[in-house]
C-alpha cells in the first residue's frame, strides 16, 4: 500500500468509529531504533481501551522485533487494554466491534 492509500483507509476508520463514539488514535512508528519507546511513550500518556497493531508492523518478516516489542510493552505498561489486529486500515471497524463494547 502506498502512505496515501494508507492515510485514506485511517482517514475513513476514524470515521467509521467516530460512529460508535469511539475515537482513533494513530500512533504511527518508523522503522528507527525508537519506534518501540515511542509506542511506549503514547501508551503511557493515556488508557488506551483497544490496540490495533496494523499489519505494517505485523506482516513485515523484517518488523517482527518490533512486533514483539509492542506486543510486551503492551502487556506490561498497559495490561487492561485489549490487543487486536487488523487486516488493513479499512478494517478497522471490523476489528474494533470484535471486542467493543469492552467485556462485553
Amino acid at each position: 500500500m502506498t502512505p496515501q492509500e494508507v492515510q485514506a483507509g485511517l482517514d475513513k476508520a476514524a470515521d467509521d468509529l467516530a460512529t460508535l463514539g469511539l475515537t482513533l488514535e494513530n500512533c504511527l512508528l518508523d522503522r528507527g531504533p525508537d519506534a518501540a519507546e515511542a509506542f511506549r511513550r503514547t501508551v503511557l500518556e493515556r488508557h488506551y481501551d483497544i490496540i490495533i497493531v496494523g499489519g505494517g508492523i505485523r506482516l513485515e518478516p523484517s518488523m517482527t522485533p518490533l512486533f514483539e516489542k509492542i506486543v510486551n510493552i503492551a502487556r506490561e505498561v498497559t495490561p487492561d487494554s485489549i490487543l487486536c489486529f487488523n487486516t488493513g486500515p479499512a478494517t478497522h471497524l471490523e476489528t474494533v466491534k470484535r471486542w467493543w463494547p469492552v467485556g462485553a
